[in-house]
């Protein structure tokens, strides 16, 4: 057991402390609202739900493998300056939730996109503000919110690229049947 132990170590959190308890409110906030709106009206069919999760996974884990890790090493998460458990977490559930309910949204309501993407930017901005600043999950070295602002521009520009593309090519594979 306590080989386990000391390989396991590595991916606790040191304290058990107010970001791992954010994390999981969050999780808690983010995966109640999201079947809330799933069951109130659908707009997107369980396959494109599925690649978004999928996408944004593998989104995630990049890019915070690129920006937070050296030789960049731009901000680290929660207790360490490497993944572990609650980052996993982090990026499973709480990265692809808000980027689905951008697209639920945005086949709903049919806004502007120029506008709806700087406005739902900004509002995960302040989210990710309001998580570094009261909860210590990100501990920025050379990174600045206004960055995090311009890569979620990016990251919602090409989330709504990919899921237009997606519903295309699956309206032709049904139409095709």
């Amino acid at each position: 057991m306590t080989k386990l132990t000391k390989i396991l170590e590595p991916l606790t959190p040191k304290t058990f402390d107010k970001n791992e308890l954010f994390v999981l409110a969050i999780v808690v906030v983010c995966v109640g609202v999201f079947i809330l709106i799933r069951s109130l009206e659908p707009q997107l069919l369980q396959t494109e739900i599925i690649a978004l999760v999928v996408f944004n996974l593998v989104f995630a884990t990049t890019g915070d493998r690129m920006l937070a890790e050296p030789p960049l090493d731009f901000y680290d998460t929660l207790d360490y300056g490497h993944g572990e458990l609650f980052d996993a977490i982090l990026q499973i559930v709480v990265y692809p939730i808000p980027i689905v309910l951008f697209i639920h949204i945005y086949r709903k309501c049919k806004p502007n996109k120029i506008f709806y993407i700087l406005v739902y930017a900004f509002f995960l901005a302040v989210l990710e503000w309001v998580s570094a600043e009261y909860f210590d999950v990100f501990h920025y070295k050379a990174w600045k919110i206004s960055y995090s602002y311009g890569f979620y521009c990016f990251a919602l520009t090409v989330n709504l690229i990919f899921t237009e593309q997606l519903k295309k090519y699956l309206s032709r594979s049904y139409s095709k049947k």
